[in-house]
């Protein structure tokens, strides 16, 4: 895995000036070398340690990798620019680029242009997390919930921010998701009336700022290591979920189409629509790439159609059950952060999670006991062998549904901006973020054998 040096960029409250090392000679740094994919730690130990050498305490906005770092964006904690400490000093961005090497030195241009820019990221513009603070103290007041001791980062990504905040109640979670592609608190606010599922404790939330503040759940997320016996039972909750949720379809209110019909009306245009979306980028597909891809669409369109004589019926979908997303509490299970909710085949839900875990189960035996626990469920829409079959056939195809869904991200990102984005900016690590998983999984399902067992 490569290493970057990771740099720590504060601009001040008017983003006018950038805090820099003694003469205006570089920025704060980390003492260790860091992974690319450090901006997927919990920040608040950035958020301390950045504290701890300038005397400023911060929240990350946002973060992107160059060819020989990792730069993390922060924001004052309070919009009052701090005295700093140590040798730390606010410099100019002009004077702060003529001291500095090339590379630095774009980085910071691209800060100054970019710091309050986000078409994904809300808090991401000239208020920044200000008005976010504001609507939690206003929550809690009018809740009768006393903040009683320091608000802590526990999440910073393209996909959201989250911040704790201890009370006399306990903690309490601030989340802001990201906008593009993430449709969480609209649809898990229409979830919440149809009562099919536990979900967690909302105390209030806001659609046009894009937060919401949550109760402690409680318990602790499923373990990566969990047995057999507990993996049946999550599967069967979920399946009784997916169930329950036929009686209330077609939903009235927003989500995604990720059903079979719809996946297939996609498929005769999706190879050359996905090579000219990774054209030009360092993850481009090749010629001979791009045709193996077609003869596999060919493949997946006719495997798809030959279940079609299989009336398992379509049931809401939450687009990303992983032990990290299901919070154990009191023996119950509570399936959480619907960012992607739509419809979809049930078995595509259960195709990926068993994927996800795939390198936590003992052997293959296991894998299909959870399978036949599961299509159990479904009897009443076939025979074991169909249901098998079915099962199969989308487990097989499992890296396009994949590959779909990544392409309709990124899609939506570069539909939301009229001109090329920079990728040291917030919605640049997004974009490059995605189109690096996109084109992972993209060439996962061209060099897969389609072959139904």
């Amino acid at each position: 895995m490569a290493s970057f040096n990771l740099l720590l960029m504060l601009p001040d409250s008017k983003n006018e000036r950038v805090l820099a090392c003694k003469g205006g000679n570089g920025l704060p740094s980390y003492t260790e070398l860091v992974g690319e994919n450090v901006a997927f730690d919990e920040p608040q130990m950035y958020n301390n340690y950045f504290r701890e050498i300038t005397g400023i305490p911060v929240y990350r906005r946002y973060t992107f990798n160059t060819p020989n770092y990792v730069v993390f964006v922060f924001e004052q904690a309070n919009r009052d620019n701090v005295i700093p400490r140590n040798g730390f000093d606010w410099v100019s961005y002009d004077d702060f680029m003529a001291a500095n090497c090339d590379e630095v030195n774009k980085i910071a241009k691209s800060v100054s242009l970019h710091y309050n820019l986000s078409k994904n990221m809300p808090w991401v513009n000239a208020k920044g997390f200000t008005p976010y603070f504001a609507w939690l103290n206003s929550v809690c007041e009018k809740n009768g919930i006393r903040i009683n001791g320091e608000i802590v980062q526990l999440k910073n990504a393209y996909v959201s921010t989250v911040l704790c905040a201890p009370t006399d109640m306990g903690n309490v979670y601030m989340k802001i998701p990201g906008k593009l592609y993430i449709a969480e608190l609209s649809f898990t606010s229409e979830l919440r009336k149809l009562g099919i599922a536990d979900l967690p404790g909302w105390i209030d939330f806001d659609l046009n700022m894009n937060v919401v503040l949550m109760k402690d759940m409680g318990g602790n997320d499923l373990p990566n290591q969990s047995d057999i016996d507990t993996l049946k039972v999550v599967i069967l909750q979920y399946a009784q979920i997916q169930k329950d949720s036929i009686l209330h379809l077609p939903l009235n209110f927003e989500h995604y189409d990720n059903t079979i019909a719809a996946i297939l009306d996609k498929l005769d245009t999706f190879p050359q629509k996905s090579f000219e979306m990774l054209k030009g980028t360092q993850y481009e597909i090749s010629k001979d790439e791009l045709a193996k891809l077609s003869d596999h669409i060919t493949t997946a369109a006719a495997l798809l159609k030959s279940i079609n004589h299989i009336p398992v019926p379509d049931t809401i979908h939450h687009g990303d059950v992983r032990p990290g997303n299901i919070r154990v509490v009191d023996g119950n299970y509570i399936f959480y952060d619907w960012s992607w909710g739509a419809i979809s085949h049930p078995f595509i839900e259960i195709v990926s999670f068993l994927h996800i875990i795939r390198r936590t189960l003992p052997n293959e035996s296991a894998k299909e006991m959870l399978i036949d626990s599961y299509l159990q469920e479904w009897l009443s829409y076939g025979t074991l062998n169909d249901l098998k079959y079915a099962f199969s056939t989308l487990s097989v195809l499992k890296d396009l549904f994949f590959a779909l869904v990544d392409y309709d991200w990124v899609e939506a990102i570069k539909r939301s901006s009229n001109e090329s984005i920079d990728f040291m900016s917030a919605d640049g690590w997004l974009l490059e973020r995605r189109n690096y998983y996109f084109a992972n999984v993209l060439r996962r399902f061209i060099k897969a054998p389609l072959a139904v067992k």
